[in-house]
Parts: structure tokens; C-alpha cells; sequence
């Protein structure tokens, strides 16, 4: 028999790939019955599944935004780096709009992951599974058209560009510790600069 995680707390004790057994309760158990009633009922419906435990939900999903910030700053930071190559090549501006194009690009994919995640806790496990797999597709395809057409109209320097900057989600992922420390430390800055000013 297939093990069910509710929501938002297994699917993080499933990446970690520790035993689900220390998050079961019996709101769950019934949760979980109910759910692989109906997928029997109807294997191809996609079931909603609302977590149990909502105030834990709601603190992982308070994390996943603080870590979408860490993100689009480490993406924004990286792409700035990007820029640097572009100093040595000409014409500049094909390489820094391809800069610009990939930072964007990488910016909408991260929201998208966000906003993917967010939809598949609340969805019945193999339900999840499906739509977490169209969202991938949409994602990549999306991903290649934009870089078919930055190299078609922009050549070369311009699609260079924009590939470098949307790779920038990998190391910002990395750094995702790095980056949010450096954030904190700006954020603070500016409210002690705020509060100093009024």
C-alpha cells in the first residue's frame, strides 16, 4: 500500500526521506482514507487535501516565501556578476539585454516554482504528482522558447547572455543561506537607516 503524506508536513518529511510515522495523528489517518476512497472512485480527478495541522502549514509556508526572497536576491546578485563579461565583449548591448532577458526569465521560473509547490501540498499525492509534472513542462518549454528567440533576433551575444543569468537559479539555490544573511543584514540596515532618519 502506498504511503500518503498530508500536505505541506509530508512533503518535507518525503524529501528528507525520514519515516512518516512520527507526523501520523488520527485527523490524518481518516484524511488519508477519505482521499484514497475518492482516487478510487475516480482516478483521474484531482483531489483536494487540506492539511490537518494548519498552523504548521502556515509556518512552512512563511519559510518557503523567506526562501523565494533569498532567491530572487541571489538571482538578482548573480546577474549583476553576469554583467562583468560583457564589459570585454561588443556590441555590449546584445549581451547585457541578454543578461536583463535571463535575469527576468529566471525571476518569473523561481515564482512559478513557488507558486507550483504551494498548489501541489494542497492536492491529493498523486494528483500532485501529475500537476507538479505539467508545471515542469510549462516551465521548460517556456524556457527554451525564450532562448530560441533571444538567439534568433539577439545572436549569439544576446543568448549567451540570457542563458547565464537564468543558470543563476542553481548557485543562488546553493547560496540560499549566504544570500539570506547578506538580505537580513540590508533589511535591518535600512530600518535602523529609517528609524535614525525619522
Amino acid at each position: 500500500m502506498r504511503e500518503r503524506y498530508p500536505g505541506l508536513r509530508g512533503m518535507f518529511r518525503e524529501m528528507f526521506k525520514d519515516s512518516p510515522e512520527d507526523y501520523k495523528n488520527p485527523e490524518d489517518i481518516d484524511a488519508e482514507a477519505d482521499a484514497e476512497r475518492d482516487e478510487q472512485e475516480d482516478p483521474d480527478e484531482v483531489t483536494d487535501y487540506i492539511p490537518a495541522n494548519s498552523t504548521r502549514a502556515e509556518e512552512e509556508m512563511r519559510d518557503a516565501e523567506e526562501t523565494l526572497k533569498d532567491l530572487r536576491f541571489g538571482i538578482i546578485v548573480i546577474s549583476l556578476i553576469c554583467l562583468i563579461p560583457g564589459i570585454f565583449l561588443k556590441p555590449h548591448w546584445r549581451y547585457l539585454c541578454g543578461v536583463a532577458i535571463g535575469c527576468a526569465l529566471a525571476l518569473f521560473l523561481v515564482g512559478r516554482m513557488y507558486r507550483s509547490v504551494s498548489t501541489a501540498v494542497m492536492l491529493a499525492p498523486d494528483g500532485a504528482v501529475r500537476y507538479s509534472r505539467k508545471q515542469a513542462v510549462t516551465r521548460y518549454l517556456l524556457t527554451c522558447a525564450v532562448y530560441a528567440v533571444t538567439m534568433f533576433f539577439g545572436g549569439v551575444l544576446m543568448g549567451a547572455g540570457t542563458i547565464a543569468a537564468s543558470f543563476s537559479i542553481k548557485p543562488a539555490a546553493y547560496l540560499h543561506s549566504l544570500f539570506r544573511r547578506l538580505r537580513r543584514r540590508i533589511t535591518i540596515k535600512e530600518a535602523d537607516d529609517n528609524g535614525a532618519g525619522s
